[in-house]
């Protein structure tokens, strides 16, 4: 998160560091599973990267096991067991941490929940405060001072 600060070190360093990561998480106590549940070919990795290229657009259940040619039922299962959530919540993670990130990057509120597929600003503000602990605004402010007494 360090590295969103400097524009020049992310493009330098980011995909190393990122690698750095998966090496770190693929070798910890957490590697089997991980391997296991994000494995080449699997269905919930190919979810979940259809996922990040559609976030912005209304995705179903049925869409995400359409995609990886599973039942609705199957798809559920599979997909919590994997992630430990529902699809629906995995989403909803999904979207409010990358317009967190998106709002940490200078973005507007409103701009970073329409750019995550969300239509509705009270919507987005109710979902953020209960994931976060605070409104998007007070986050978004709690950013900026951090960032300006770094």
């Amino acid at each position: 998160m360090q590295l969103l600060d400097t524009p020049v070190d992310l493009e330098v360093l980011g995909v190393g560091r990122l690698r750095e990561l998966y090496y770190a998480v693929l070798m910890g106590e957490a590697g089997a599973a991980a391997r296991r549940s994000f494995g080449v070919g699997n269905e919930i990795a190919r979810t979940i990267d259809y996922l990040a290229n559609h976030l912005n657009e209304q995705v179903t259940i049925d869409d995400m096991a359409d995609h990886v040619g599973m039942s609705r039922a199957v798809f559920h299962r599979r997909f919590k067991e994997a992630t430990t959530m529902s699809p629906i919540q995995f989403v909803k993670s999904m979207r409010l941490n990358n317009a967190a990130m998106k709002i940490a990057e200078g973005k507007t509120v409103s701009e970073a929940a329409w750019d995550v597929g969300y239509h509705s600003a009270s919507q987005f503000s109710r979902e953020f405060k209960r994931m976060y602990g605070q409104s998007p605004r007070q986050w978004s402010n709690g950013q900026q001072l951090a960032t300006g007494l770094a």
